[in-house]
């Protein structure tokens, strides 16, 4: 049954009035919790006029999708959400339930654990075990099954990061074993518990290899080991976790750990069976090391038993990548003779195929040959191999042709054969053959999702990425066909066990953004980012910034693509904040930038929160791009930021931005103030000072005073600052004292005028005053003048003026 709560929530997210969304944690991890706002929110897009008669014909409302929450979810968000607002948890009777729910039907669906759903199950759990129940409560006859179901979940998954993953894992083992002690102790054990807890080894030895935790695995088998017989040290149940472990270190990449392992399994006397082989042999193949991968095959097999047909499949392609075809065909055409299984058999067509060259006419002579000799006949699988072999020899009109060869044997496709044709035509460009294959997909005459997926995960996983590729590259087309890309994300979204990878989500959301499909986005994300793990969510919030700072996208669809990034991404980082920030002031758009702002300060993560930097960065922006409202906004909350000591800093960018927006006797208010601290000005604070002198519009002698300190405490001054003061003099209609300033830069301050100190001081000046200094400038500093000249003038207002850039930092 659908979730009531992912209802109620998402529909409150989609009208406005609440959300669900990630919530930082006091350790900075940012995941789900309820945020009700205080007013009613705006729309988050604007939506078109529509004229109609009376309404008769206005369109019915949108209608948004809903997210499908795996059972039992919903109470490990609705866990998290209480948590990180330090609020009542739910009754454990709940909890109990609602994670035993989700355990079991990740067991039974075969959908894996993403680190997001792992670590909101870990809070839940570990909830759980600090908080045991006064008594014998019904719902703790669940509670053990529930730890086995969570285990065999875990251990169903391929491979995991380290990380949210093993720490749940360690911690349902912990408590399984703290449970076996109990009953060890209340003398309640027997031969059932017994298999049970050898279950719950192999599941957690198993788990700790996938998950990066193979060194504590080490540690787990030896501990067992010390408490068997040496009979017992031997058997099946043993070599299967020998076999675990030295898998987990070859993954790992421990190749000290893992020779050290072998060793000591050979002291065991553990046979060295066709899975040992097949993981030491494939450790250095995967590392193109060619003496230790050529000594480690031709190692004799306990029995003289042959290698698993992985083990020559990777041989195979080891021998065609390091150019070892001619001490690979040895060993091919000895298997070939010896009558090998079915599976051997599809691994020497891929041979012929790869190495020798065999074309279909070849290969049917093979397959005679296997099926006179050996009474195996080629199938399904067979025909997956030779096409996986033509893939690789990117040959998709050989693939045809053993398309062709299965039709003409009376072979039937299995789901991996359409899956794998589809993969080809896609790599080939054959957009129309692909769209025939997809449809028979789509049209369940390949029933991938049917499948067995204890048996074949490989179907599983294909059938995602290749439908997830088929989408990706209708996305990025030159002239992408947004209705397909519709219905065929609804096809794929709607598939059992099926869903969109992160690289997919980012394509079709910028396809739709740039198409203005915003509500299409919101269904998209509404959908897949509630279970995303930390780095697929990291990638598509990487995704939308970049779209953001896209200059070449209208400032209406960038605001609407930051919109949807604040509402499903708040952990964004602050310094993707900022720089989304920075973006609205480079597009002359203040009011949005300082909203970008006002979200950070309001944000519930401190850590999100602005710093002293951040305030003075945006009232930089503030003095580029005027905006007095905006302003305002800003300055009120610095007066409520206690985190934020007011230094000299941001008084400064307080001036620069009242004295930008037209308020300069305000901005002096700032100058007072920094003159009274104990920290007092700056260099930046002076020539602010002195900007904001040149725009009073009534006389002042404020600059001159200033100066006139300067002076008496010999200050060193630099360029900046005495092109300010020019300016300061030039704006209250100074010129003389100006000129007589400029002429003597050189004997007072050592240093010659430059070409902005001739453009601050032009601009600043009343008009008919323009005039007699270009003249006086033109006759005493003609070369400076003329580069000055080169900038080109623009008229305004107030007179012409120079293009230069006048960047006043705080």
């Amino acid at each position: 049954m659908r979730s009531q709560l992912t209802r109620n929530v998402y529909r409150r997210l989609l009208t406005g009035h609440g959300l669900l969304r990630p919530c930082p944690a006091p350790s900075g991890r940012c995941y789900y919790s309820q945020v009700r706002p205080k007013l009613p929110a705006h729309s988050l897009f604007r939506h078109p006029l529509r004229r109609t008669f009376l309404g008769l014909f206005q369109a019915p409302p949108r209608e948004l999708k809903e997210p499908e929450i795996e059972p039992g979810y919903d109470v490990l968000l609705k866990f998290r959400a209480m948590e990180t607002e330090n609020a009542r948890p739910p009754p454990r009777e709940e909890l109990v339930h609602g994670l035993a729910q989700f355990f079991r039907h990740k067991r039974k669906s075969h959908v894996p654990i993403t680190e997001t759903q792992a670590f909101l199950a870990t809070r839940v759990l570990r909830h759980l075990v600090d908080n045991p129940p006064n008594d014998e409560a019904p719902v703790e006859s669940i509670y053990e099954p529930m730890l086995r179901h969570g285990l065999r979940a875990l251990r169903r998954m391929n491979e995991g990061r380290p990380g949210d993953l093993l720490e749940l894992t360690k911690l349902i083992y912990t408590e399984l074993e703290w449970r076996k002690e109990a009953r060890v102790l209340g003398g309640i054990e027997n031969h059932k518990h017994k298999d049970k807890d050898d279950a719950n080894l192999m599941g957690y030895i198993d788990c700790l290899t996938k998950f990066g935790g193979s060194m504590e695995a080490i540690e787990r088998l030896s501990e067992y080991r010390s408490k068997l017989s040496a009979e017992e040290r031997t058997s099946e149940y043993v070599t299967k976790l020998w076999g675990s472990v030295l898998g987990g270190l070859a993954r790992e990449g421990r190749e000290t750990e893992l020779l050290a392992e072998f060793r000591h399994a050979e002291e065991e006397e553990i046979a060295f069976s066709p899975s040992l082989h097949e993981i030491m042999t494939t450790f250095y193949m995967a590392r193109g090391r060619v003496e230790e991968a050529k000594r480690w095959f031709e190692k004799p097999i306990h029995g003289n038993q042959t290698p698993t047909p992985t083990t020559y499949s990777e041989m195979l392609r080891f021998s065609v990548q390091h150019g070892l075809q001619q001490w690979s065909q040895p060993f091919f055409e000895k298997l070939i003779r010896s009558n090998p299984e079915k599976a051997l058999w599809d691994v020497a067509f891929q041979w012929s195929v790869l190495v020798t060259g065999k074309g279909v006419e070849g290969i049917k002579q093979m397959m005679a040959t296997m099926e006179r000799t050996s009474g195996h006949k080629p199938d399904a699988t067979t025909i997956d191999s030779l096409l996986s072999a033509a893939i690789e020899k990117k040959n998709p009109y050989l693939a045809e042709r053993f398309i062709s060869l299965g039709a003409e044997l009376g072979i039937e496709p299995q789901p991996t054969t359409y899956i794998l044709q589809l993969n080809y035509r896609l790599d080939a460009e054959d957009f129309s053959g692909a769209e025939a294959i997809y449809q028979k997909i789509l049209n369940q005459e390949v029933n991938t999702h049917w499948v067995n997926l204890e048996a074949n995960t490989y179907t599983y996983s294909k059938d995602v990425n290749v439908l997830n590729k088929y989408l990706c590259l209708l996305c990025r087309a030159e002239k992408p066909d947004i209705q397909r890309i519709l219905e065929v994300t609804a096809q794929i979204e709607m598939r059992p066990r099926t869903h969109l990878l992160s690289e997919t989500i980012v394509a079709l959301c910028m396809v739709l953004l740039r198409h203005d499909q915003q509500f299409d986005v919101i269904d998209t994300l509404s959908l897949h980012t509630v279970t995303l793990s930390l780095e697929d969510r990291a990638q598509i919030r990487k995704a939308f910034v970049e779209y953001c700072l896209d200059t070449t996208i209208s400032t209406a669809r960038v605001w609407d693509a930051y919109s949807l990034l604040r509402q499903f991404f708040p952990e964004t980082e602050q310094a993707d904040r900022v720089s989304l920030m920075d973006a609205f002031f480079a597009r002359r758009r203040p009011d949005m930038a300082c909203t970008v702002f006002g979200h950070m300060r309001g944000h519930a993560n401190p850590v999100q929160r602005p710093t002293a930097d951040i305030y003075v960065r945006c009232l930089e922006g503030l003095g580029r791009r005027p905006n007095y409202d905006s302003l305002k906004q800003v300055h009120n909350m610095l007066k409520m930021d206690t985190t934020v000591n007011v230094d000299t800093r941001i008084r400064n960018g307080l001036m620069i931005g009242y004295t930008a927006a037209g308020d300069p006797s305000t901005a002096l208010e700032f100058w007072e103030q920094i003159s009274a601290s104990s920290e007092g000005p700056s260099y930046n604070s002076l020539a602010i000072v002195f900007w904001t002198c040149e725009c009073l519009e009534l006389r002042d002698d404020t600059a001159k005073q200033i100066w006139q300190k300067m002076q008496r405490m010999e200050l060193d001054v630099p360029p900046s600052v005495s092109n300010a003061y020019c300016g300061a003099l030039a704006g209250q209609g100074e010129l003389n004292e100006v000129k007589r300033l400029i002429g003597g830069l050189e004997a007072n301050q050592g240093y010659s005028p430059s070409l902005m100190t001739f453009g601050i001081t032009y601009n600043a000046l009343p008009g008919p005053a323009k005039v007699h200094f270009e003249e006086w400038a033109k006759e005493e500093y003609p070369e400076i003048w003329a580069r000055l000249e080169s900038k080109g003038r623009k008229k305004t207002i107030d007179g012409d003026m120079f293009n230069i850039v006048r960047n006043l930092e705080a």
